[in-house]
């Protein structure tokens, strides 16, 4: 079998001052590795064409349903403390009782009833019904009702009657049989299955004697249950820390300030369009279904950027500070020592964005962010402390504010030294001021911010530029920070006349300096992409040549090799070294035309990858795949597809579709789950896996059941304690989606991915 293939990891590589062609590659794929592409692609289809509300959709044109939280406190016109009982009415109107009152709501408030509600049912040991089975029964904590059926979940089991008489139901799901006791609750869910959870776990009935039974380890999060309500949105279970949902055949859980007021559920009540309301220990949670697509989602978040996230008349994009906890409206954009990098990563996306789009804002906004990114290399020349030309800043803050010398110290620096890290630099002043007086700018920039700055004027000039004058602007910045490294030795070398503390990129510190060992593989690799990028951009031979001498003669092709997530499995090392390898993969992989060399760099891009899979990284994933998808490497044992196998796909779009849509910092915790595997101590230094883990199966918990947002952030870790003060931008969500888009992974929903950039280059 033979079909064509459009590879769309090489288009839109752009014009090339390197002599890199341009043209879409065409290739012939064997039965097996078409069979397996065709299966992705109807698998694709299939999870398109899942949701019955617009089934002829394009991926990112269907409407996912996002969850939304709203909380309910005293604020709101609810009793100080805890609420007890909840219930919706026929119109779906939420009722309460809470310290003996009872509140209903009327638009965003609670107001107190006059007279008790209907719908709270009374005690059921009162019910004539039931006062025959107490003594067989015990307490009964929850009844539910189908027709002539009756089930009862009490202290003694789970009891059935269908007529006169009861019997204890004794679950069975193959040779495992429950004798279940303390029967938390019951419930039916829309489909006629019967629910029950106890301590054992949960279970539903799923015909006539047949069980389906869940604990930790069938993905059941949790088992301190409180109560059960169904919807035709899921079953949803209370627990004593956290609410779960079982819904597509998975579980969900709820945690922390982004989803609840609290986190110990006393009862669930659902609504008939599937909103669900949580009767807490701090107040009255609700969780709204929002039809949503990917598209939708990306803009979502590009409004809140443009509104929270834009700092100085320049627009860094950055975190930003709440002043008041969980208020969106106190945000106040903040500097961050990592902005060249993220900024680069924005400039990325936002490029990406006019690439699959055309249109003129997000070539606006990348046009903007390309502007403020170089600024970082023109602001350190000159004034109080001037750095060697092609220097680059951190960040800048403008000098009508306080001077941040006081906090940043020499004092500070020494501290650090003494107590943390033995190579920290001491330097005064780390702010300088630049020669117009306007600006603070931070020095001791890392070679993650020029992985950041590459990374974005790549993307920029390939899908952004158009004109001879735009090219040139991104030519003179690649330079001129280009020509730093080479002139010192690959190092940042500050305005001090020394180097910078995360900048060591030289053979001899790499090769040479067994401190720097973490660092080899990934540094190694830097320093390649910035050379072939900068001959890529300014088609300078100089830049090959040292690129040249490095890969082949200084062994940097083959230091790359020598990650060392790669021999000590998933959940190792740093998160953010994993980030700054795959930045540098998308370019090192995509410009690079020497077999030689390829075959090298897709072969310790894969076995990384292998690694990072269980992270179901969008970002990853579709780099990975954007270089390597139809791929193989030869040698003397044979040929090895390099394809990404599996779900990796399915993978990058649940991620997409669960990413929050609230980014503020809450604290959550996923410590307590019966589902948690922790990670393995070799995975980390010496006492460093303490607190790290993953769901059973190996994969990590979803995106929005943790607390990361950031490509950066440490997925593995299963508790995080932030205070509802900072408000992330989505920059990482912008990312993935938009390189999804321009190589074909996603679809949008008015037409194929066909824009005029793309086409043209």
């Amino acid at each position: 079998m033979i079909i064509l293939w459009r590879t769309p990891w090489r288009e839109a590589i752009g014009e090339t001052g390197a002599g890199a062609p341009s043209q879409v590659r065409w290739l012939r794929m064997s039965r097996r590795k078409a069979s397996a592409v065709l299966l992705g692609l109807l698998g694709l289809r299939l999870l398109a064409t899942a949701e019955p509300s617009s089934p002829e959709r394009p991926l990112s044109g269907v409407l996912h349903e996002h969850q939304v939280h709203t909380g309910y406190t005293d604020q709101d016109g609810l009793p100080p403390g805890g609420i007890m009982r909840i219930f919706c009415d026929r119109d779906g109107i939420p009722h309460v009782l809470a310290a003996d009152r009872f509140f209903v709501l009327r638009g965003e408030r609670w107001v107190e009833e006059l007279r008790p509600p209907t719908g709270f049912d009374h005690p059921l040991e009162k019910d004539v019904s039931f006062r025959s089975a107490l003594h067989r029964t015990g307490p009964i904590r929850q009844v539910a009702r189908r027709g002539s059926e009756i089930v009862v979940a009490g202290e003694n089991g789970l009891f059935r009657r269908e007529g006169a008489d009861w019997e204890l139901l004794m679950p069975r799901q193959g040779v495992v049989r429950w004798a279940p006791l303390d029967i938390r609750a019951v419930a039916y869910d829309p489909s006629g299955h019967l629910w029950f959870a106890c301590p054992q776990g949960a279970g539903r009935r799923i015909g006539r004697g047949e069980w389906e039974l869940f604990t930790g380890a069938e993905g059941l999060p949790f088992n301190e249950f409180t109560c059960i309500a169904a919807g035709r949105k899921g079953v949803w279970f209370g627990t004593t820390n956290g609410a779960l949902r079982y819904a597509r055949n998975d579980w969900e859980f709820r945690h922390g300030k982004r989803w609840l007021v609290d986190n110990h559920i006393n009862e669930i009540a659902i609504a008939k369009d599937g909103t669900t309301w949580m009767a807490t220990g701090g107040g009255v949670s609700r969780i709204r279904f929002r039809p949503m697509s990917l598209q939708e989602k990306a803009v979502f978040y590009e409004e809140e950027i443009e509104r929270y996230h834009l700092r100085t008349e320049l627009g860094y994009v950055g975190p930003a500070h709440l002043a008041v906890v969980g208020d969106k409206r106190s945000a106040v954009a903040q500097a961050s020592d990592n902005d060249g990098f993220f900024n680069g990563l924005y400039l990325g996306a936002m490029s990406l964005a006019y690439a699959v789009t055309g249109k003129p804002e997000y070539q606006r906004r990348a046009a903007r962010t390309f502007r403020a990114l170089a600024f970082l290399s023109e602001v350190t020349q000159g004034g109080s402390n001037p750095g060697p030309p092609g220097l680059i800043a951190r960040t800048v803050l403008p000098t009508d504010g306080p001077n941040p010398n006081r906090q940043d110290s020499p004092e500070r620096d020494r501290r650090i030294r003494s107590e943390e890290d033995e190579l920290w630099k001491v330097i005064d002043p780390r702010w300088p001021i630049d020669r117009t007086g306007n600006w603070y700018w931070k020095c001791d920039a890392s070679a993650d911010e020029v992985d950041g700055h590459f990374f974005g004027y790549a993307i920029y000039f390939d899908r952004v530029c158009e004109t001879h004058e735009e090219k040139e602007r991104v030519r003179r910045v690649v330079r001129r920070i280009s020509d730093h490294l080479l002139a010192h030795d690959f190092r940042l070398i500050d305005h001090d006349g020394k180097a910078t503390r995360w900048s060591r990129l030289s053979p001899q510190e790499l090769n040479r300096n067994a401190e720097n060992w973490e660092e080899r593989g990934l540094n190694s690799w830097s320093l390649l992409t910035y050379l072939l990028i900068a001959h890529h951009i300014t088609g300078d031979a100089k830049y090959r040549t040292a690129y040249e001498d490095l890969a082949r003669n200084r062994g940097f092709a083959m230091n790359g090799m020598t990650q060392p997530q790669v021999t000590s499995g998933p959940g190792s090392f740093h998160q953010g070294d994993d980030d700054m390898s795959f930045l540098n993969y998308y370019h090192l992989l995509r410009y690079e035309r020497d077999e030689t060399l390829l075959n090298v760099y897709r072969l310790g891009a894969f076995y990384h990858w292998r690694i990072e899979q269980y992270e179901r990284n969008p970002f990853f994933n579709f780099v990975y795949a954007a270089c390597c998808l139809g791929e193989s490497r030869r040698d003397h044992w044979g040929v090895m597809d390099l394809s990404p196998p599996g779900s990796w796909l399915a993978d990058s779009v649940d991620a997409l579709v669960r990413w929050p849509l609230d980014l503020i910092d809450w604290p959550m915790s996923n410590a307590h789950r019966i589902d948690r595997v922790p990670l393995p101590g070799h995975a980390r230094e010496p006492g460093r896996a303490v607190g790290k883990g993953h769901r059973v199966g190996g994969y990590v918990f979803a995106r929005d059941e943790r607390g990361s947002t950031y490509l950066e952030d440490d997925v593995w870790q299963l508790s995080v304690d932030a205070d509802g003060t900072q408000l992330r931008p989505a920059t990482a969500y912008l990312l993935a989606y938009y390189l999804g888009r321009a190589h074909g992974f996603l679809s949008e929903e008015e037409a194929p991915i066909a824009s005029r950039s793309m086409r043209d280059r």
